[in-house]
């Protein structure tokens, strides 16, 4: 122990001796492991933490792809939910878990205070909290008692950290009532805190009995409906039960069941078949229900891979450093040994200054990493499903950062310190200066660690050019909407108990009095928001069209409003718009794209032609179509035109939501207080939410690719920067070792060219072998990731040129000192140089 306290005692006097090269070390470290902490703190928030429930590992999230029929109401692609006389089903006649819970989360308006305001509400089975393990921390929680007949319930758990942040953390809170959607609730509990339900990014408010449905979603309740797909499950296996053995387990109860619905839907042979042999699949619900996880794995994996790199290159970079160092400290070294100092305990106290610096490195790194998470959370907008994502660094990231900071130092601190210590003791005492032979070693080796760094950086870069290539693509294509000068802001008329025809005659007179606002060109509203991650589709038969055996006929679908394709400046091809004339009573109308005049009227002119919802040769055919726009992007920007209908929101059975638009003269924003005051004119008790401009919108479905685009743009630089930074080192140390050479070259008639030459010829071999190896790498790279790209291939030459290109222009930058100061070497001074 004394031994090592005088170890660190003199590695902080050496370190404090040379400010410069500590501070350059610590930065240099603190980038690294700061980008690396922050990035590990969202990984391990999003994909790596298990829910907060009692073994998790035990759960199951239970999902059946295939095709499906009637209302579906899913949150993520290939991930259908069930039907809640389904879930009954299988929750009392399976016999391979313990417990088998469903869920459906939803908004509800929750009155109270003299205010409304949008809550998040998690709709569960009775057995919800038991399954989970989760125990009240005031109250109680639900039981089987709480799921009895519809409408029967009329209670509610609420979250700890809504509790706290509207009750004030009121111990008095239990028995008392709440209001949600005009219904009256009795609070029976406070969740313990800690548990956020089972779906990472979502945060309920308030968990109501599953039976309370038709109450919660006014206007659609589905309860009691086999055709009616809206609930998703969570299984708990039994004890020593696998996955594997359970989904066997569960397979023939499941097809019989599938029989039974396909002869309630009253299937044809042909839709029979694939309904029937959908397969029930288990999967691990250790981490919750995977949504956010899955847009956002690959990602998060992408950035840590570069973080990484940046990691190494540091390293690379300091162990450069140290190695000049440690040859400087020869003569030092030498003494010591010629002193009877252990080679061992000189290696430890180069180790010991090695670990000294990671461990200010990391120290620095955490302050930078807590900034940079801080930064990141604050811009994750609201509607990209990542609620809770916290800026603070929990004891994982701790530990992270931790290990990160020992590693690195034995990383960059080991070789260095071997390399000092084994020096000529005779010939570095006797020249008193550097020893020749270790001198060329490590020249090498400073070499071949510079070529690390540059190709290293070639991958970083290479990688952020195709990112950023991708994002310019994105944000340059042609939307088929106009974005400019439109605010958006929606309202949700059912959560107050509005029937659908009263919400179809509130919005007539929001939108008439809007547009009589100043400075308002046109409005119009729809009933799903545009660009916002959200669609509905629904199959159909279309007139003259002759559908192949298990061809998929679904198409996408949305309700607006009267003038809505000019407000949004969609181009017209054909026909007309919607008008005020197009109302519940008229005929049926209806405004395709493109895409599906092109698959199902090839050859012919849609307008005037008909088709009707569902399939079958039943199906009536009474819905007209009456014009053709350009294909436009309404729920993501980077899925590309399908089959898409445009319905008038005056027809829409189930209307109780919409979000309006309105195209203004002005900027927009300076409209919102006073829609903010139209509407309580209206209703006082009815909340406006998602007030933003629509350029705002495009950018917030924009935000992974913008955040990966600048994160890898700042992650290539820094690694330049880094790589500058070694390359000087590396040359500057090459030409003051050459220094009595290059002074005899000069006296033997050696130009200034000559000897620039020289070494920018050194610069560009270590330039070509990084490069070399750099780009074949961010090839490779690039085809992993070519799947969050868009209309970026993996091999895109710009990219390769102009990631290549930054990269010589930094090395030329970075060798010109070196070469220029050889250049100017004076011979008669080279010629006395020792």
């Amino acid at each position: 122990m004394e031994n090592l306290l005088q170890d660190i005692r003199y590695g902080l006097r050496t370190l404090v001796k040379n400010p410069g090269f500590t501070i350059v070390a610590i930065l240099t470290l603190a980038l690294g492991i700061g980008a690396n902490a922050a990035i590990f703190s969202l990984t391990d928030q999003v994909l790596l933490r298990l829910l907060p429930v009692e073994r998790p590992r035990e759960l199951v999230v239970l999902t059946s792809p295939g095709v499906n029929h009637g209302r579906v109401w899913s949150d993520i692609d290939g991930g259908p939910s069930f039907s809640y006389p389904m879930y009954k089903d299988l929750r009392d006649r399976n016999e391979v878990f313990a417990g088998l819970l469903a869920r459906y989360h939803t908004e509800v308006n929750v009155a109270g205070q003299g205010q409304s305001q949008l809550g998040e509400a998690e709709l569960v089975s009775g057995n919800y909290f038991q399954v989970l393990g989760v125990r009240p921390f005031l109250g109680r929680v639900f039981s089987a008692q709480d799921e009895t007949a519809p409408g029967a319930n009329p209670v509610a758990v609420l979250s700890f950290g809504y509790w706290t942040r509207h009750f004030g953390s009121d111990p008095n809170i239990l028995n008392k009532q709440l209001a949600a959607n005009g219904n009256s609730l009795t609070v029976v509990g406070v969740a313990r805190p800690g548990f956020s339900g089972v779906q990472v990014g979502q945060i309920p408010d308030l968990f109501i009995p599953i039976t309370m449905k038709a109450q919660m979603t006014p206007n659609w309740d589905g309860l009691a409906d086999r055709n009616d797909h809206w609930v998703t499950m969570l299984g708990r296996l039994k004890p020593g039960m696998s996955a594997e053995k359970a989904q066997a387990g569960l397979a023939p109860l499941y097809r019989s069941l599938m029989e039974g619905d396909a002869t309630a839907l009253k299937l044809s042979p042909r839709d029979r078949q694939p309904f029937v042999n959908r397969k029930l699949v288990l999967d691990t619900g250790s981490h919750g229900r995977p949504i956010l996880q899955h847009d956002t794995k690959q990602p998060l994996l992408v950035l840590m891979a570069m973080v990484g790199l940046v990691l190494l290159i540091a390293c690379a970079n300091l162990a450069g450093l140290l190695i000049a160092r440690g040859e400087g400290r020869q003569r030092e070294i030498a003494l010591r040994l010629a002193l009877g100092a252990g080679r061992v305990r000189l290696v430890r106290q180069l180790m010991t200054e090695s670990l000294l610096l990671a461990i200010a490195g990391g120290a620095a790194g955490l302050a930078l990493a807590s900034w940079t998470l801080s930064v990141i959370v604050k811009s994750i907008p609201e509607n990209e499903g990542a609620a809770g994502l916290t800026a603070q660094l929990d004891y994982r990231v701790l530990i992270f950062a931790s290990v990160v900071s020992l590693v690195t130092g034995v990383l960059f601190g080991l070789a260095p310190a071997i390399r000092a210590t084994h020096t000529d003791l005779q010939s570095v005492l006797k020249d008193q200066g550097v020893n020749v032979s270790g001198g060329k070693a490590n020249v090498r080796v400073r070499k071949s660690l510079m070529v690390s760094q540059i190709a290293l950086t070639a991958v970083l870069l290479a990688a952020a050019g195709l990112f950023a290539h991708s994002l310019l693509n994105l944000k340059t294509q042609d939307l088929g909407v106009h974005p400019d000068h439109v605010l958006e802001f929606s309202i949700s008329p059912e959560l107050n108990r509005y029937t659908p025809a009263q919400t179809i005659a509130l919005e007539d007179r929001i939108r008439k009095t809007m547009e009589a606002l100043p400075g308002v060109r046109s409005v119009s509203a729809s009933e799903i928001p545009m660009l916002a991650d959200s669609n509905s589709s629904a199959n159909i038969t279309v007139q003259g069209y002759n559908a192949q055996e298990d061809e998929e006929m679904d198409v996408d679908q949305n309700w607006v409003g009267p003038n809505y394709l000019a407000t949004m400046g969609i181009p017209l091809l054909n026909g007309r718009e919607f008008s005020e004339a197009d109302s519940s009573t008229a005929p049926k109308v209806a405004i395709i794209n493109e895409a599906m005049a092109r698959r199902y009227f090839a050859g012919r002119n849609p307008t005037g032609m008909h088709f009707g919802f569902g399939g079958g040769k039943d199906t009536k055919l009474d819905t007209e179509i009456v014009g053709v726009v350009k294909d436009s992007k309404n729920t993501d920007v980077k899925k590309s035109a399908r089959p898409f209908v445009f319905l008038p929101y005056a027809q829409s059975p189930h209307a109780g939501n919409a979000t309006f638009y309105a195209r203004t003269n002005q900027d927009p924003i300076a409209l919102t207080v006073t829609l903010r005051n139209l509407i309580q004119g209206f209703d006082s008790t009815l909340p406006v939410y998602g007030v933003k401009t629509l350029t705002a919108q495009v950018d917030e479905i924009m935000f992974t690719d913008r955040l990966v685009t600048v994160f890898s743009l700042c992650l290539g630089l820094l690694a330049s920067l880094l790589a500058a930074v070694g390359l000087y080192g590396v040359m500057a140390y090459v030409v003051a070792r050459r220094t009595r050479e290059i002074g005899i070259r000069m006296a033997l008639g050696a130009t200034q060219k000559n000897v620039a030459w020289m070494i920018l010829r050194e610069i560009i071999g270590m330039l070509g072998a990084g490069l070399c190896i750099g780009l074949v790498a961010a090839y490779g790279i690039g085809r992993v990731v070519e799947s969050l790209l868009f209309g970026v291939k993996a091999g895109d030459p710009a990219v390769f040129v102009i990631a290549a290109g930054l990269l010589v222009v930094v090395a030329l930058l970075a060798g010109w000192l070196p070469s220029r100061k050889a250049a100017n070497v004076d011979p008669m001074v080279a010629l006395r140089y020792e």
